[in-house]
């Protein structure tokens, strides 16, 4: 059976002394009013803006992973609105899942330019995946471009790394190809989230500060994730993350911070979205008004949640939301989240043939553009995916 590991977790949550309960699907999240108090108190001492929260964290950590479920506008607009207050406060790198190593003098270029290149850009995109069609990934680029627009003339630019590796998706001929570990060798020929921590490493050794923006599996620095099978924990994944490679090197320099988003149960990563942390951080939120904001997890309450029913929770016997990550950025209610937009025309007669050989998914092979682009703006339905989170 293959091993699903897509983003997941969540469910029943239980505090010292007091059970959270977990959210029926569907329902509105709840907490109990002492719970409530105590975490609303807290983080009203304790938290920041997201911005204030991400470049605070630079003060004490040299590599910072901001960890997203994908897809969702509200995360990569906050990417892009990091990118000034950053670079204010010396932090000139941000490397990223979205871009390829191999493409780095063209993203350098691009960077540098003095007129914006949309056609260069929107290849530097499709080449680290070619169904990645999304204006707010392409213009994370463009941000930065134009903050280097605004330097005095001498000044060092902003920096964008792409840390991706160059899969080769055309060894993949039929749905069975993807669980033979023969077939997977050709396809990372010989590449591993080691050689993504490389270029992050490689900038902290000459002396920068990166913020790392990927999916949140690539992000995790001490947590282990665990493969799930059947509901049942089988071990931790032996190919290290990203996240583990840099913590392996830097320790505590080196640190996760989660991009709030649905988690799903224990049954495994193919289970059912719902809401995150058992529903608590919603329903603290919803109760209090909902307001963007970033927090530490370690020495505060919300760090001692403990998680019963999440994917994430395999193999620990006494999981708190502190094992899982070390800080937390809450943008928006889930009920609120929508989609990236897709740009139209991504795929197209010009990189049609590319597309179809270096989609994962063999079945399209033969499809059309418009195949294709229907494919980009579906999984960027947000407002459906999430639909029966309340």
């Amino acid at each position: 059976m293959r091993v699903v590991t897509g983003l997941a977790l969540i469910g029943l949550l239980v505090l010292p002394a007091c059970s959270t309960g977990a959210p029926e699907q569907g329902d509105f999240p709840s907490i109990d009013p002492a719970l409530q108090s105590k975490l609303a108190a807290w983080l009203e001492a304790e938290g920041e803006t997201p911005e204030d929260y991400v470049v605070a964290l630079f003060l004490d950590h040299d590599v910072v992973f901001l960890g997203e479920y994908h897809r969702a506008k509200h995360d990569v607009v906050l990417v892009q609105s990091l990118i000034e207050p950053l670079y204010d406060a010396g932090v000139r790198v941000l490397a990223t899942e979205f871009g390829r190593r191999e493409d780095q003098a063209e993203i350098d270029s691009l960077l540098g330019a003095p007129e914006w290149d949309e056609g260069l850009a929107r290849e530097i995109v499709f080449r680290h995946f070619v169904w990645w069609g999304y204006r707010e990934y392409v213009d994370v680029y463009r941000s930065a471009w134009a903050l280097n627009q605004g330097l005095p003339d001498g000044t060092r630019p902003f920096r964008i790394l792409g840390i991706n590796v160059s899969p080769d998706w055309s060894f993949v001929t039929t749905e069975a190809d993807r669980d033979d570990p023969a077939v997977m060798r050709q396809v990372w020929g010989g590449t591993s989230e080691e050689d993504w921590a490389d270029v992050i490493l490689a900038a902290v050794d000459s002396g920068e500060k990166v913020l790392v923006y990927c999916g949140i599996h690539h992000a995790f620095t001490e947590y282990r994730q665990p493969i799930v099978i059947d509901a049942e924990f089988r071990r931790f994944d032996s190919s290290l993350r990203c996240g583990n490679h840099v913590f392996a090197a830097l320790g505590k320099r080196a640190v996760t911070v989660f991009l709030h988003a649905p988690w799903k149960g224990q049954g495994g990563y193919g289970s059912r979205l719902r809401h995150p942390a058992g529903g608590v951080i919603d329903a603290l939120m919803l109760a209090e008004g909902p307001r963007p904001v970033g927090f530490d997890l370690a020495g505060g309450p919300f760090g001692e949640i403990r998680v019963e029913d999440a994917v994430y929770r395999h193999g620990y016997e006494d999981f708190k939301l502190a094992d899982f990550c070390d800080g937390w950025i809450y943008t928006q209610p889930i009920s609120e989240c929508v989609g990236v937009t897709p740009v139209p025309g991504w795929v197209n007669e010009s990189n049609l043939e590319v597309a179809r050989a270096q989609s994962p998914n063999p079945g399209f092979r033969e499809a059309s553009a418009e195949d294709f682009n229907e494919g980009i703006a579906r999984a960027a339905q947000m407002h459906r995916r999430w639909r029966h989170l309340r």
